[in-house]
């Protein structure tokens, strides 16, 4: 071995060192030029389509970005392998059985369903393939260092929420809506009645609804029975935006809380007046976000898309952005478990929309929280009491 191998490999176990620690990796550190393929399992079709195609749409959008800007490395483009699952369990898992079975996938990224993220998440620890969870909220699905999200749990978000709601309207009597069949969404639920109740407010009703119901005239009569002045709809999209629909319809005027579920413009088009003025919480929205890199994703996605990026496109392009971040400090052919370990120990996401994101232990930290609603103008804006 000559002098300057010698001197190349002390470097780089230096390098090493370092990207152990947490520290950023020195700049000499790229890997080989070329074609890196990653694995998309999205939702594309099936119930919730419409937040499946914003988030695949935002990991487009970081690509793009990736490849022009060599975010990865000099020379180094990442291309999108997609493979819809309808939000269909039994299709995910064959996806990414698929994926991690051909060795040409580097990493991989799924899931808006926990359940779904669950199911998977064993057969990329198998295959040794990184997965990064890109919608899923359940707070144990990161495992070292093959499974990691970008996805901040969404507790301390509700929390702020509530603890605003609860100072500034001082409700008395609540009803709450919640998901039968989804535990992420009732435990936000349970974690915003608790914040209320200690204000002193009532609870005066808990419904559970479905994620396949349709039709909520039984639990809105069954809400508005109740006489609350305040109403939180704690469900997944669907019926979320049946719930309300329904209230309004049957002549309830009070004050209704929901989730970011509300936030795409998709939403409002469909929904017009009934959602205006319903406050919801969530670190990413066009019109209120306004860091560099928050206002270069939003003009590049409307661009493309001749439509406002959402939440959920903001997280899409949050997992490729992380998976190019990891891909830059390795040196040389990088392999699935070099970037795997790379994301595991990164500590903040360098490249974002919300103004700074921490992550430890392969889980993303709730970044800026902010509290916002529809306008009559089809507008997003910073909530304020009415």
């Amino acid at each position: 071995m000559n002098m300057l191998e010698t001197s190349k490999r002390a470097l780089l176990s230096v390098g090493y060192m370092a990207l152990a620690l947490g520290f950023a990796a020195p700049a000499y550190a790229d890997p080989d030029a070329g074609e890196y393929r990653i694995g998309m399992v999205s939702d594309d079709s099936g119930p919730i389509a419409s937040a499946g195609q914003s988030y695949h749409q935002g990991a487009d959008i970081a690509v793009a970005e990736i490849n022009s800007k060599g975010l990865a490395g000099e020379g180094v483009t990442l291309v999108l392998d997609v493979k819809d699952s309808g939000s269909d369990a039994a299709r995910a898992v064959q996806a990414m059985t698929q994926f991690g079975s051909d060795r040409n996938i580097l990493a991989t990224t799924c899931c808006i369903l926990s359940s779904i993220a669950a199911a998977v998440s064993p057969i990329a620890m198998s295959n040794e393939v990184p997965l990064v969870i890109y919608g899923a909220t359940r707070e144990s699905l990161p495992q070292d260092p093959y499974v990691t999200s970008v996805v901040a749990l969404p507790g301390p978000q509700e929390v702020a929420m509530s603890e605003r709601i609860a100072a500034e309207l001082k409700p008395q009597k609540v009803a709450y809506f919640l998901s039968g069949d989804n535990d992420i969404f009732k435990a936000r639920a349970m974690a915003m009645k608790e914040v209320i109740e200690k204000s002193g407010a009532e609870t005066v009703a808990e419904i559970s609804t479905l994620s396949a119901d349709t039709d909520f005239t039984g639990p809105a009569t069954q809400g508005i029975a109740t006489n609350p002045d305040l109403v939180v709809v704690m469900t997944t999209q669907q019926p979320a935006v049946g719930i309300i629909t329904a209230l309004r319809q049957r002549g309830y005027e009070g004050m209704i809380v929901t989730s970011e579920v509300l936030s795409p413009p998709a939403i409002f088009k469909k929904s017009g007046e009934t959602i205006v003025g319903i406050p919801f919480a969530l670190s990413f929205q066009p019109g209120v976000s306004d860091s560099e890199a928050a206002v270069a994703f939003i003009e590049a996605y409307k661009a493309e898309y001749d439509a406002l990026p959402d939440v959920y496109a903001a997280q899409g392009y949050m997992a490729m952005q992380f998976i190019a971040q990891g891909l830059k400090t390795l040196d040389g052919k990088p392999t699935r478990q070099d970037l795997a370990k790379a994301m595991w120990d990164t500590k903040e996401i360098t490249v974002n929309p919300y103004g700074g994101q921490e992550m430890a232990n392969g889980q993303a930290r709730t970044p800026n929280t902010l509290i916002v609603n529809w306008t009559k103008d089809g507008e997003v804006k910073l909530w304020e009491k009415p």
